[in-house]
C-alpha cells in the first residue's frame, strides 16, 4: 500500500518517501546487529575436563551479549512504534534513522570490548570500556532525539492529526535516555564501572517503556 495515498492537499511530495521500504530496510539491518552480537559466543581451545571452568571464566561475555541483544531488541520494538505512526518519510527522518542503524551495527564492537575488559580484572580497563559504550549509547540515543524533535516539528509526516502533544511528550521524555548515557559515563569513571553497567541496563529498560507510549492512541496526563 503506498503511504502516501492521502497526502494532503499542498503537500511537497518531492522531499517525502514512503515509510514501508524504510522500515524494512531498518529491520534487516537491526537482525544484522543482532546477529554480529551473537559471533562473540565462543570457546576457545581447552584441555581435558577444563571447559566448565573456561565457561564459568567467560561470564563477562554472556552479560555484555545480554545488555547488548537487549538493547537492540528495545531499539527495534521503538522503531515500529514510530513508524507505525508515520504516514511518510522526510530526508531529514531518514537521515536520523540511519544513524540509528548506524549504532545497532557497530553496537557489537563496544560490547566485545566491554566483555573483554570485566575479564581482564583491570580497573582501568573496565572503566575505559564502559566510557566507550556509554559514548556509543549516547549517538545511538541522539540520533533516537533528533529524530523525535524532526517528527514533531513535521505534522504533515503524521498518519494521526491529533498526535501532536504524543510526538512533543516524546521528544521531551527522550531527552532524558540521551544525557542519562553521560551521567552513567561520570559514574563509571568516577564511581564504579560494575554499577555503571548496571545502570546502562536500567536506562535500556526506561527506553523499553517508550513504544507502549508512542502506540498508545491516548495519551496519559504525564510521559
Amino acid at each position: 500500500m503506498n503511504d502516501l495515498g492521502n497526502t494532503a492537499p499542498g503537500t511537497n511530495r518531492a522531499i517525502e518517501r514512503e515509510v514501508r521500504p524504510t522500515e524494512f530496510f531498518s529491520d534487516g539491518v537491526m537482525a544484522i546487529g543482532m546477529t554480529l552480537l551473537v559471533l562473540n559466543l565462543s570457546v576457545s581451545s581447552y584441555h581435558r575436563d577444563e571447559l566448565s571452568a573456561q565457561l564459568r571464566a567467560q561470564w563477562p561475555t554472556y552479560v555484555a551479549f545480554a545488555l547488548s541483544f537487549t538493547f537492540v531488541a528495545v531499539m527495534w520494538m521503538n522503531h515500529h512504534a514510530v513508524f507505525d505512526r508515520l504516514r511518510a518519510l522526510s530526508f531529514a527522518v531518514q537521515w536520523a534513522n540511519m544513524g540509528i542503524l548506524l549504532g545497532a551495527v557497530i553496537l557489537n564492537y563496544p560490547t566485545v570490548v566491554l566483555a573483554s575488559a570485566f575479564q581482564s580484572g583491570s580497573l582501568r580497563d573496565e572503566k575505559a570500556a564502559i566510557v566507550l559504550y556509554c559514548l556509543m549509547a549516547f549517538f545511538m540515543g541522539l540520533c533516537w532525539e533528533i529524530l523525535f524533535l524532526i517528527v514533531w516539528r513535521t505534522p504533515r509526516l503524521w498518519k494521526y492529526e491529533s498526535d501532536e502533544p504524543k510526538w512533543r511528550r516524546v521528544s521531551l521524555w527522550g531527552v532524558g535516555g540521551v544525557f542519562g548515557y553521560l551521567i552513567v559515563l561520570l559514574v563509571g569513571e568516577f564511581v564504579n564501572p560494575w554499577f555503571a553497567g548496571l545502570l546502562i541496563f536500567l536506562l535500556v529498560l526506561y527506553r523499553a517503556s517508550q513504544a507502549p507510549r508512542i502506540a498508545r492512541s491516548t495519551i496519559p496526563p504525564s510521559l
